[in-house]
């Protein structure tokens, strides 16, 4: 049996929750769903292949306010590097107020 890999943790300008699970029935071997996002505000930005879709393919870039698209996915860590670099690129700095 797969064990999942999961994190749910606070951030900096909100938390992340990250899961993933071995699943061959998906295209990459993954089903993984990584997720920051505001507990007021909502969500910030999300990876995820939790359906096909006509228009955005297999992997998925969702950012607030509906700016969606297709991400390619070279591995499972690979992609959750880029996740946790775009979250460091959004999160605020220390600087700001």
């Amino acid at each position: 049996m797969a064990h999942p890999l999961e994190l749910n943790r606070a951030v900096p300008g909100g938390r992340i929750e990250m899961f993933a699970i071995r699943d061959e029935s998906y295209a990459s071997g993954w089903f993984y769903r990584f997720q920051y996002y505001h507990p007021d505000d909502g969500e910030i930005l999300r990876y995820d292949n939790a359906h096909d879709d006509d228009t955005l393919g297999t992997h998925h870039r969702h950012i607030r306010f509906d700016d969606d698209t297709e991400i390619e996915f070279h591995g499972l860590v690979l992609h959750l590097t880029r996740f946790l670099n775009e979250v460091g690129e959004l999160a605020p700095s220390e600087d700001t107020p």
